[in-house]
């Protein structure tokens, strides 16, 4: 996906999906970043790579032979992506494999005050928070996994 297509939009709304397995605590899976004319979803495909592409947010669903869910539902605030509702999509800055260049690894979404770093690692996706004026925290500051 050219990215530069949702650069300059304002963020409207988030929404997450959870996965939640017997008691265990829900994990986030994937999150919709929705922009003013446009909805793209943030998550880590089977290959471990990140992707970034336009989609809408499914159905919640079960999975009762494995004891599992998945709930699709507004993110919440320990979603970094939700302290920038309403603010402009700056720039989205990606980072790839160095061995494989043609596999996503990292992203940068800037925002106008500050920015929000998703990664994939060990096949699932992580988020942190950045500060104003800052560019790529380190993977595991402040991560949401």
């Amino acid at each position: 996906m050219d990215l530069s297509r949702v650069e300059r939009q304002r963020l409207v709304a988030v929404t997450a999906a959870l996965f939640t397995h017997g008691s265990d605590d829900p994990k986030l899976v994937d999150v919709w970043l929705h922009l003013e004319s446009v909805t793209v979803i943030v998550r880590v495909a089977a290959d471990w790579t990140l992707r970034i592409a336009p989609d809408e947010p499914q159905e919640s669903y079960t999975m009762p032979e494995l004891g599992s869910r998945v709930d699709v539902v507004p993110a919440s605030e320990e979603v970094p992506f939700v302290r920038h509702v309403g603010e402009r999509l700056v720039q989205v800055i990606e980072r790839f494999d160095a061995e494989a260049f043609n596999q996503c690894m990292e992203a940068e979404f800037v925002f106008d005050t500050g920015s929000v770093v998703a990664w994939s690692f060990g096949g699932d996706l992580h988020l942190a928070r950045g500060g104003p004026c800052r560019r790529g925290p380190a993977p595991g500051d402040g991560d949401f996994a």
